[in-house]
């Protein structure tokens, strides 16, 4: 009799158990999962076939038969009631599954397609840094070949432009994401490399860099890039003349709403009164001006105790593709 008695008690338990998951399924996912009627006429019959079991166990000691009697006809009229639900289920799951597999499918394609543009977008990246690399060789080998200081440095201003912008391409064919610029790493690195270029063992420039991460698009890296050539190469050349050494601070802000500032403070001799940013038939301050209303931006240069301090500022939109 123990025996009868424990397995009806754990049976009713279980399908107790079993009934109030399936209520709170139901209720939390009404709107969201399929087949809200089979899976009520299914917690019921569970919930029906526990009391059965628990009233099984009451009639040990307590003979309710008429009780439990209209308990199992209950139980009876909710496999009936499953029973006649389930068919009209099976169509709609034949086509769940289908529809599941169709878009496994398309989200292997996609997936695919992704894989086959992302790769695309890498070869173009690398192809226009290479293409750009040449350019810049060519730059340098007609450096080589005359012998005026100033056709010189023409030619060697014309490369370090040249190669901010292939850096742009180089910074996005190693990086994952292919259509945006971590501007802080690119800055780095144009920095590093322009001060290879200008420094002097004998008096060298130190670099500071205080640079706050910004990812941009590459139609705003570019002209930021060509930007932060100018600058930096200006305050070697201007900043520092004949030997004398000091430091260059480089520095990336970036602010609410997308506003960014990024500037140029160097210890130097400073630029002369009389020079206008907003006339000077400078090349490389005309450029900076050019560009500066190309993204929008605001572009000032002022001096500062000791040296000058160029600020660039603009915004990244980040919703940009």
């Amino acid at each position: 009799m123990w025996t009868h008695v424990v397995a009806d008690s754990l049976i009713g338990i279980a399908y107790f158990a079993i009934s109030i998951t399936l209520a709170y399924l139901v209720y939390k996912g009404w709107r969201d999962i399929p087949f809200q009627g089979l899976l009520t006429a299914f917690g019921l019959f569970i919930l029906a076939c526990g009391c059965t079991h628990l009233v099984e166990v009451v009639t040990v000691w307590v003979p309710v038969y008429v009780f439990s009697a209209a308990v199992k006809i209950l139980t009876a009229l909710a496999s009936v009631i499953t029973a006649a639900v389930l068919p009209f289920t099976v169509p709609q799951t034949l086509a769940l599954v289908q529809q599941a597999k169709m878009s496994g499918q398309v989200t292997a394609e996609l997936r695919a397609s992704e894989e086959r543009k992302d790769a695309l977008l890498r070869e173009v990246h690398h192809r226009v840094k290479n293409n750009l690399a040449v350019i810049c060789s060519l730059f340098y080998l007609q450096s080589t070949h005359t012998k005026d200081e100033e056709t010189v440095q023409i030619f060697r201003d014309m490369e370090n432009r040249v190669h901010s912008m292939a850096l742009v391409h180089e910074s996005l064919y190693g990086s994952e994401n292919l259509a945006r610029v971590d501007f802080a790493e690119y800055a780095q690195t144009l920095a590093k490399n322009i001060l290879s270029s200008h420094g002097s063992p004998s008096a060298p420039v130190r670099l500071k860099s205080d640079l706050e991460a910004v990812i941009m698009s590459v139609d705003l890296a570019v002209p930021c890039g060509l930007i932060l050539n100018e600058l930096i190469s200006n305050a070697f050349k201007h900043g520092f003349p004949n030997g004398v050494g000091g430091e260059i601070k480089l520095t990336l802000r970036s602010g609410p709403e997308g506003r960014c500032s990024l500037c140029v403070e160097d210890s130097g001799v400073g630029f002369p009164d009389d020079l206008d940013v907003n006339t000077s038939k400078s090349l490389g301050l005309r450029l900076v001006r050019s560009l500066t209303l190309q993204i929008r931006g605001s572009f000032e240069l002022v001096k500062t105790d000791p040296g000058t301090s160029a600020c660039l500022q603009f915004t990244v939109d980040h919703n940009a593709h």
